[in-house]
């Protein structure tokens, strides 16, 4: 096995070669600069070469120092990334939580406060976005994903089983007696998501029909616009039942036809299994918990 150098002169190293200072890498490390000399001296040493060109105010790497910081940066990189998974948030008044922004906004933030009065000593931050994150020094400890639930490396539990049923608005069917020959000819708005496709299909085998190209008058990729688009009386739309419901129960959308079919996609909670044995995910994986079940 291929002996190691000391760490610390790697990660002197490290900081002195990505910004070509020897007085900006004791700082990172909080040690004198005679300090980082001494470490680099070692480091070359034991590597029996050079890896700085010494000048009158500043370094510059060598061939070899430029090569080896690449390797260097990366082993630090891979190591930070596996603490992070298995470390807990060293802050534990601070829980930032990453969903998609549809969830956020439709069903997270109107429900959001009674966690917050609940819970009065955690600082909450909302991330929301459609980009996975990694728990790779992002800050975020706990993400709340719309998909299968399989997260390699992550811990992932079932939070809510999502459905799908049409959603419109009263003025486009003004009364009329609905039939699906009659929500056919509406104008539907379509979410083109990946998860809806199958889902498209399997409703309209429950419908009976199928609906046509020329009665899609829009497309959509994002849960929150076909919200809007809907509420404005745009059209009809095949919907989560997670981002309507409120406005099912205040009348300001209406499902026209008791039909509903099952999304390919759930919702799952998901972090490393470390993040799960934090005070404040698990308060929070409490609450959440606990108001998916009283809906």
């Amino acid at each position: 096995m291929q002996k190691l150098p000391p760490l610390r002169a790697l990660q002197a190293f490290r900081y002195a070669a990505r910004e070509l200072s020897f007085k900006a890498a004791a700082e990172a490390l909080n040690i004198s600069q005679a300090a980082v000399s001494t470490h680099i001296r070692g480091l070359e040493d034991f590597l029996g070469l050079k890896l700085f060109v010494r000048l009158t105010r500043q370094v510059q790497l060598t061939h070899e120092g430029r090569a080896l910081s690449g390797y260097v940066e990366t082993g630090f990189q891979e190591l930070e990334r596996g603490i992070a998974l298995f470390a807990p948030n060293s802050d534990p008044g601070r829980l930032t939580v990453a969903t998609v922004p549809s969830f956020a906004s439709r069903w997270l933030v109107p429900r959001i406060d009674s966690f917050l009065k609940a819970h009065p000593e955690i600082q909450l931050g909302l991330q929301p976005s459609v980009q996975l994150v990694d728990f790779q020094g992002d800050g975020v400890d706990l993400a709340i994903r719309f998909g299968r639930g399989d997260y390699a490396g992550l811990e992932s539990r079932p939070l809510l089983e999502e459905k799908l049923l049409p959603v419109c608005h009263s003025m486009l069917i003004d009364n009329e007696p609905v039939t699906p020959e009659s929500l056919a000819r509406l104008p539907w708005l379509i979410d083109q998501s990946i998860d809806m496709e199958s889902s498209w299909i399997a409703f309209q085998e429950e419908l009976g029909i199928e609906i046509s190209e020329s009665s899609i008058t829009l497309r959509v990729t994002e849960g929150t616009t076909l919200v809007e688009a809907v509420l404005a009386g745009r059209g009809i739309a095949l919907m989560r039942y997670s981002l309507v419901a409120d406005l099912l129960k205040a009348g300001l959308l209406q499902c026209p036809i008791d039909i509903s079919v099952p999304s390919e996609y759930q919702y799952y909670l998901v972090a490393p299994e470390a993040k799960f044995r934090t005070d404040k995910v698990r308060a929070f994986v409490s609450w959440i918990t606990g108001e998916v079940g009283s809906n």
